[in-house]
Formats: C-alpha cells, structure tokens, sequence
C-alpha cells in the first residue's frame, strides 16, 4: 500500500479531543483515525449510512445501561431449547457467510451480563438455569459453535475459545470496555 498523504481541515477543539480519545486507547491519533475511517468504509459498503450508525450504537449503549439487552424476535414467547438451538445455528451460519467477526458479536451478545469472564484464551458465560441470561449464553453458544468457534458448555457454564489471531487485541479490547462500565 502507498502512503499518501492528505491533509483534511478539522477544529483544533475536535482534533484535541480526537487526541486524548486515540491516547486513552493505547494508540496514535492516525492508527485512530485510519481505524474509524476503515470501519466507517466497511459499514458504508454494507449499504449503511456510518454516521446513522454511531447514533445508533450511542442509543443502544445508553439503553444498555438502562438495563436493556438484545432479544432475538423469534425467542420472544417462544424459549425453548430447540428454538434457541436452531436459531443460534441458523445465525452462526449466516455471520460466518457475511464474514462477520463472530468474537465481536460475542461481546455484543454479552457485554451486558454480569457474569462474563475473561480467561486466557476464552470468553466463559455463567448463568444459572431458566433464566433469561442462560438462554442468552446458549443462544450466543450456538452462534459461536455454527461460525466455528470452538465451544464447550454445560447447563450453567460456557466456554467460547478465541482464535490465536484475535486473541490478544480482542481479550485487551474486551477488558478495557467491561473496566469502563464498571464504576
């Protein structure tokens, strides 16, 4: 790839604060900047208006945090475990196909659950049986399983092994964000 550089006009207000966001995250403001701009493509490409996303994503977020969690349609009245199962498996097919990053949706999944944990090479769900979050995991299990991702589970324990490639960005990605909710 050519470096080519380019010079944009932005506030100096803006630029300070892109600053202190891309230093808050471990990196540079150009590696923060090229990032935003690669997802911002990717979104656009998928036939997505990027800036309709991020409001979006700040609504979820403040939703979230109001005690709101994705529920898939098709669940709702209807949490048996063959329909979560098919569900799980019809979708971790679908995201595999689309090229989706599945450990992302893992998070997504699951960023709103207490009992997530990070260990070594594996993201582990814990949730007690006929509960809401325990159909969540086996839901989030099944996708992770049919995107082939390697996963063990029992009746109240999951284990979602990362690839060695998202390992080490992912688990420190993933960390930092449950360390922000955490007051």
């Amino acid at each position: 790839m050519v470096l080519q550089r380019k010079t944009l006009a932005l506030d100096e207000d803006i630029v300070n604060k892109l600053k202190e966001i891309a230093s808050k995250r471990g990196t540079t403001l150009s590696n923060y900047l090229r990032s935003l701009f690669n997802e911002v493509i990717d979104i656009e490409e998928r036939g997505y208006y990027a800036p309709k996303a991020l409001r979006e994503r700040k609504y979820e977020y403040i939703l979230s945090n109001l005690g709101f969690i994705y529920i898939p349609k098709e669940l709702i009245g209807n949490v048996k475990s063959e329909s979560i199962s098919s569900l799980g498996s019809r979708l971790g097919v679908v995201l595999k196909e689309l090229g989706v990053n599945v450990v992302d949706i893992v998070e997504l999944l699951t960023r709103d659950q207490s009992t997530v944990f990070v260990e070594s090479n594996k993201v582990v769900l814990v949730a007690m049986p006929n509960t809401i979050e325990h159909y969540m995991n086996k839901l989030v299990a099944e996708i992770a399983r049919n995107s082939g991702l390697k996963v063990s589970d029992t009746d109240s324990l999951i284990s979602i092994e990362i690839p060695e490639k998202e390992l080490k960005p992912k688990l420190e990605e993933f960390e930092k964000s449950r360390r922000r909710k955490k007051p």
